[in-house]
């Protein structure tokens, strides 16, 4: 097969200044303005390196997106957000096996709790309202979780709030000392029963 029948000549158009800085390129590698051309649309085409085109269309001052970074955080977000179901399924576990009532991902007022429990007082008749927090990642933003706390907290129809954990010792003992101040007890699924049926007495039921 001839050359001709191996490449096609097409127009390009090059400002006169690229024009220079490419042939000046192609010239230092040792290759033809023609060649140094092609191989680079072969690589943008089979995608090494993608910025090549990504860096010229965005916008000014806007990075190109790192995709295998991407893929990564997703992956362990994803994981993370699977344990975290998960430990929500034990807990509920041990609600059914106590007997109480309860409704998972309840609405109150305008946030969302994991677990709202209700027990009728059965002298006064009236019913305690406890949102039962939980988080999986002790780690991770748990000033976030302690603020949602304190707000659930101070929501009409909530009459207590008590936060699970899968394990104490990564717990900030600072942060532990805060909640506690806050009133709201920190629990893991082995003290969970014992500490909800002492929460449960002492919260004053609801008007």
């Amino acid at each position: 097969m001839s050359d001709d029948q191996k490449h096609k000549t097409v127009g390009v158009s090059f400002p006169p200044e690229l024009r220079q800085r490419a042939a000046d390129r192609a010239r230092g590698l040792g290759l033809s303005f023609s060649k140094y051309v092609t191989l680079c649309v072969e690589a943008e085409v089979n995608g090494k390196p993608p910025q090549l085109v990504m860096e010229n269309l965005l916008p000014p001052g806007v990075a190109p997106l790192n995709l295998e970074a991407a893929v990564e955080e997703g992956s362990d977000y994803g994981a993370m957000k699977a344990a975290s179901i998960g430990f929500e399924d034990d807990v509920e576990e041990i609600l059914k096996q106590e007997d109480i009532c309860y409704s998972r991902f309840a609405q109150v007022a305008h946030l969302r709790t994991d677990f709202l429990l209700q027990q009728v007082d059965p002298v006064s008749g009236r019913t305690r309202r406890i949102a039962l927090e939980c988080k999986y990642n002790v780690r991770n933003r748990a000033t976030v979780t302690l603020g949602q706390c304190i707000i659930l907290k101070s929501l009409p129809g909530v009459d207590a709030v008590m936060l699970c954990v899968p394990y104490l010792k990564h717990f900030d003992t600072h942060l532990r000392d805060t909640f506690a101040q806050q009133g709201i007890p920190v629990v893991t699924p082995d003290t969970l029963s014992p500490e909800l049926e002492a929460l449960m007495e002492a919260a004053p039921a609801a008007q």
